[in-house]
């Protein structure tokens, strides 16, 4: 099938409000009109390298990782090559000689710290588009944001939060694609989403309980910082890491996952995305991630014990944390 638009988003509510947003406001219909393409932003290289004939790429709620930012660059330079139309809308921060790179080959960079994702395509695809919001945008940029934010200052934002996160992999994909049409369709929520918010609650619950079986603390150049192991499923990375924020009375919180390659970091106070960024990741100052490759060694040894990872993960966030000058010189 030929698309006229890719849309390449985040897999969280943010990159899928967004992604409903902008084709509300072209007037396209997902998998139809538009191919929608899910990516984590460590992946982000990867998924654009498969980006067939279309008319314009649109690129939301995700942010280049320093590790994937060059294979970024020659992959942006190919589709503009084929005269194709680059659109970057984002709210994570950039490095500004980034977006002045990008902007160089003929992307369009809407780079905006003041919203979230959603917020930004709302704010600026109208201009690209040749469009004008609609009452539903607005709401759903308000639900959406209130979540992504960490506001929670809209009813809808923690259930919506919620049930994205229904199911992983292919079945996830298709779960994600199945929200994403409902926003475009112009709906908020529908009888499908209770169930799917009380299966996530229960799942939540267990999640919350096999995690705090697998904390680790550590005191690293005066930062009190909580490792934890996370399985796959809920809870979702952000709430996990501000409860134990809370609960540990820690500075930062590293969400290491069971499965997969990557690691997130959560703070109320001190900016992680600097350390993310020395681990080639990226990501905002309270809410960041990086890839978390281990020598064959360690992933020998965390197939027969899984806390493997924590500790390995721990030698890399003190290895950032020397580099950095500890949290004393990441306080926000």
């Amino acid at each position: 099938m030929t698309h006229r638009y890719a849309v390449v988003t985040h897999t969280d509510l943010d990159g899928i409000a967004a992604a409903a947003i902008y084709l509300r406001l072209a007037g396209a219909e997902p998998d139809v009109d538009a191919a929608i393409m899910f990516a984590e932003p460590y992946k982000l290289h990867r998924v654009l390298a498969d980006v067939g004939n279309v008319e314009r790429v649109a690129i939301m709620d995700l942010g280049p990782n320093t590790g994937t930012f060059d294979s970024i660059v020659e992959t942006i330079t190919e589709l503009r090559q084929r005269g194709i139309t680059v659109e970057w809308y984002d709210h994570h921060r950039w490095r500004p000689e980034w977006v002045e790179k990008l902007r160089s080959l003929g992307a369009k960079m809407y780079i905006d710290t003041t919203t979230c994702g959603a917020g930004v395509v709302a704010k600026y695809a109208p201009g690209e588009l040749d469009a004008e919001p609609d009452e539903f945008i607005a709401r759903l940029v308000k639900a959406t944001c209130a979540a992504d934010l960490w506001k929670w200052d809209d009813p809808l934002a923690p259930k919506l939060y919620r049930v994205v996160d229904r199911y992983r992999g292919g079945k996830g994909d298709k779960w994600k694609r199945t929200i994403l049409r409902g926003f475009w369709e112009g709906s908020f929520w529908w009888p499908e989403l209770d169930e799917a918010l009380n299966e996530y609650l229960e799942k939540e619950f267990t999640g919350f309980n096999d995690a705090l079986r697998n904390v680790v603390l550590a005191t690293i150049r005066g930062c009190r910082v909580v490792f934890v192991l996370k399985r796959p499923g809920p809870p979702n990375a952000s709430i996990l890491g501000n409860s134990l924020l809370d609960r540990y009375s820690a500075d930062v919180a590293v969400i290491i996952r069971r499965k997969g390659r990557g690691l997130s970091l959560r703070s109320r106070s001190v900016n992680v995305r600097e350390i993310a960024a020395r681990l080639g990741g990226g990501g905002h100052p309270r809410a960041a991630g990086a890839p978390l490759n281990m020598p064959l060694r360690y992933r020998v040894l965390a197939f027969f014990w899984p806390r493997a990872r924590l500790h390995y993960a721990r030698q890399l966030i003190e290895r950032a944390l020397e580099e950095l000058g500890g949290c004393p010189a990441l306080q926000e």
